[in-house]
């Protein structure tokens, strides 16, 4: 570099081509506006001062000078002044804003609260009257009366029609009634199926899900679901958190794009299930304590059997041990044999059996005297109905490292028990010979579904015993067809359709169709 050039540079001279004096100069920002504000400063005071005492300055002051005059004269040729200017008006105008709608009020300061008081302390109850004389703190409580709390229905029999909800005309309701009848000729079918696991599992891969078969059925969560037995039309039950049970005649218009609702029940339905000796029956059990049947063709529900309201006990989940006895498995340990020829709607035995509330009964499919139950215990027990002298007088216990959300014997021949565990597993067991039942299988599973999703029920296809269904908690959402050995032998997904964990899940016995429920109360189904 020239002493020349390192004097330009120092100085600040620069030469503007006269291509650049040409171009348009669009509207500088304001940071650039602030640096030719300086600039104009310093040419008014450099003008200033060389008109008051030019020969005041030195050599190198003037050239300072003479360089910021330069720099004045291109910003004018290039008319970057004019745009400060234009720039300076625009911004100087205020934008005024209004709001649209509803006008902010002004708050006004209440006065201050008194400071609150207990009045446990000051001897008094929640509403605060005074308590009566020998009141015990510790063992006496009293309830507010603005308290409401979930009565169960009347007693008797019910109309479907009466409680019917969001039912678009009444003559809509009685011809769905009506068309039930149908449903009453068909009878669920066990029949082992021939086809070997690789050939079975390719029919569970080529069904499909699809957008018009993803409905909401029940205003909540589900907690139970079943599908009826016909190869005729597809019926699909289910029941949810607050006593609503939903039928799906999915190849209906009618209703609510084929679904109609009712609530038999104040709180959860906890099991529903289709009479596998008459079809035309369904059987729901809630935590109202009253197991329902509903008669489809009469359109009735009919009470079977009912616990002592004061008393608090739930019914939780049914099964059959003949056509026309039931066992009912009870919230406080017990489970109920129900016989539904004798009238009273009360229990012919009742059996302490285990010391926490059941969750699930299951009677063995060939030898009936036998049950397993599962319980918010760590046991899943095996019992023999000869023999229901004590709680002890179980056949097998089938231990967990947690409570047991499910046991289930196997649909045809009940060698097998397939049981789900908060304990993350899923465990298959060797009932062959009941009283000497060893655990086959143990297969990790993620069964934390937390507080807002139903537990998982591991549940047999109704004509194998080596392949099960269950809910996923894994992304994207699921449903896992796994072999009894725990083998992940297909799934069924769809991204665009299943957003949700499918906690609930029931197969039908003799097409290809596969339904998962929810914790929205809605149904999805794979056909």
């Amino acid at each position: 570099m020239t002493p020349a050039t390192r004097k330009r540079k120092r100085l600040g001279t620069h030469e503007v081509s006269s291509s650049q004096k040409d171009k348009k100069v669009k509207i500088m920002p304001i940071a650039c506006a602030k640096n030719l504000d300086t600039i104009e400063d310093k040419s008014n005071n450099a003008e200033s001062q060389t008109m008051a005492s030019t020969g005041d300055l030195s050599a190198y002051e003037k050239q300072i000078q003479h360089n910021i005059a330069e720099k004045m004269q291109v910003l004018h040729q290039l008319g970057i002044t004019e745009a400060k200017q234009q720039f300076q008006h625009f911004i100087s105008e205020k934008k005024k804003t209004t709001t649209l709608g509803l006008k902010p009020e002004k708050r006004v300061r209440s006065p201050p609260l008194p400071p609150r008081k207990s009045l446990r302390l000051a001897g008094q109850d929640p509403d605060g009257h005074e308590h009566p004389e020998g009141f015990d703190m510790k063992t006496k409580f009293y309830a507010s009366e603005n308290v409401t709390q979930m009565s169960r229905p009347p007693a008797g029999p019910m109309q479907m029609t009466e409680v019917g909800k969001n039912v678009k005309s009444e003559q809509d309701e009685e011809e769905f009634v009506s068309s039930l009848e149908d449903f009453c000729k068909s009878k669920k079918r066990f029949k082992r199926t021939t086809a070997n696991l690789q050939n079975f599992v390719s029919f569970f891969e080529s069904m499909r899900l699809t957008q018009e078969h993803v409905i909401k059925v029940v205003p909540n969560r589900i907690f139970s679901l079943d599908i009826h037995p016909s190869e005729t039309r597809t019926l699909i039950c289910a029941g949810d958190k607050w006593g609503y049970l939903a039928l799906w005649d999915v190849d209906s218009a009618s209703g609510n794009d084929g679904v109609h609702l009712y609530q038999p029940y104040s709180r959860p339905v906890s099991d529903v299930i289709f009479d596998p000796f008459d079809s035309g029956k369904l059987y729901s059990a809630s935590y109202d304590g009253v197991v329902r049947c509903a008669d489809l063709s009469t359109g009735v529900f009919n009470e079977v059997f009912v616990t002592d309201e004061d008393d608090d006990i739930l019914c939780k989940a049914v099964d059959f041990i003949s056509a026309q006895t039931l066992a009912v498995a009870l919230g406080d340990g017990t489970m109920a044999v129900v016989d539904t020829r004798i009238p009273g709607c009360t229990a012919e035995h009742t059996y302490y059996v285990h010391k926490k509330g059941l969750r699930t009964v299951s009677v063995h499919p060939v030898d009936r005297q036998y049950i397993v139950t599962s319980a918010a215990e760590s046991y899943a027990k095996i019992w023999d109905l000869r023999n229901m002298k004590k709680p002890t007088s179980s056949i097998a216990e089938l231990p967990h490292g947690k409570s047991v959300s499910s046991a289930y014997f196997s649909p045809l021949t009940g060698h097998k028990v397939l049981t789900t565990s908060t304990d993350d597993t899923i465990r298959v067991f060797d009932s062959t010979h009941p009283e000497q039942s060893t655990t086959l299988h143990s297969i990790r599973h993620n069964n934390h579904t937390g507080r807002w999703l139903t537990r998982f029920q591991a549940i047999w296809h109704p004509t194998r015993e080596d392949l099960f269904v269950v809910g996923s908690m894994v992304h994207p959402r699921r449903v896992e067809v796994m072999s009894d050995e725990g083998r992940i032998l297909t799934t069924f997904s769809n991204e665009e359709c299943l957003g949700s964990v499918c906690s609930i899940n029931a197969i039908h016995p003799t097409k290809n169709i596969m339904v998962g429920g929810n914790s929205s109360g809605k149904l999805h189904l794979w056909m």
